[in-house]
């Protein structure tokens, strides 16, 4: 298990700033539709619809040890 991730609520999305980790993402897109994430490659963060920040918290926290909120 990696140790820790980032994440920020801001303008009703949720951006996640993680450690690359393949189990994390697959994860993420099993339980996230597409049109709700998507990653940015510029800022190295995950966006997520606010919709189903839930989830994506709930994803970190199975795949980091600290989910640290921004």
């Amino acid at each position: 298990m990696k140790n820790h991730c980032y994440i920020t609520k801001k303008n009703g999305a949720l951006f996640i700033d993680a450690p690359y980790d393949q189990d994390f993402i697959d994860s993420l897109k099993r339980h996230i539709p597409a049109q709700a994430h998507r990653w940015d490659p510029d800022t190295r963060q995950w966006w997520v619809d606010g919709k189903y920040s839930a989830q994506a918290e709930r994803d970190c926290w199975a795949h980091f040890e600290n989910v640290i909120e921004c």
